[in-house]
């Protein structure tokens, strides 16, 4: 080794642990590991009153059982509400809009058996978890733009949804209306 490579490992030597102390770097080589935050139970919903929710069906995409992956989206939401002793009407409401390629799902059996490209064998696979919603006071509203894009006749949605002018004008105005939008 050189003279001044020798000077320059001892300069090293000597000034590390300095500025180590002096910026805090053996403090933080002894700061205890931040505790993991997936060993912590599960936050909890926070505000349980005045929720108003619209949620906006605007895709095809199914579950493998066929049920629409935003219909779930909405049920796990209800679900969830329920389970933290939430009432509907009361403490939340929810609205869903189909509309778009989301609209196939507020379909009677018979309709959606005949005017959805790959029906399910036993009709609308949603509608079972769609008169659940209904029964516990969620209001279903079907975009009159996406029924005459489709072919779609008021006689082909469940009784029980109401069709709107336009879906998204609906939307629009629940959110006027101080509604929270979301789209799972």
């Amino acid at each position: 080794m050189t003279g001044s490579a020798r000077l320059a490992a001892l300069c090293i030597a000597v000034i590390a642990p300095f500025l180590a102390s002096a910026i805090g770097g053996d403090a933080l080589a002894r700061a205890p590991a931040p505790a993991a935050q997936n060993n912590l139970p599960p936050l909890q919903i926070t505000h349980r009153t005045g929720l108003r929710v619209v949620v906006q069906v605007n895709s095809a995409e199914t579950m493998p059982n066929g049920v629409g992956k935003q219909v779930m989206g909405a049920k796990n939401l209800y679900d969830q509400y329920l389970a933290q002793g939430m009432t509907p009407g009361k403490d939340f409401e929810i609205v869903l809009v189909f509309r778009a390629d989301g609209a196939q799902f507020l379909l009677t059996d018979a309709a959606y058996d005949l005017k959805v490209k790959a029906p399910h064998p036993a009709g609308n696979p949603s509608r079972a978890i769609l008169d659940s919603l209904h029964e516990g006071g969620v209001s279903l509203y079907e975009c009159g733009v996406a029924m005459k894009m489709k072919g779609y006749e008021a006689s082909d949605i469940l009784p029980y949804g109401r069709v709107v002018a336009s879906g998204i004008a609906a939307i629009v105005d629940l959110e006027k209306s101080g509604y929270l939008s979301i789209t799972p």
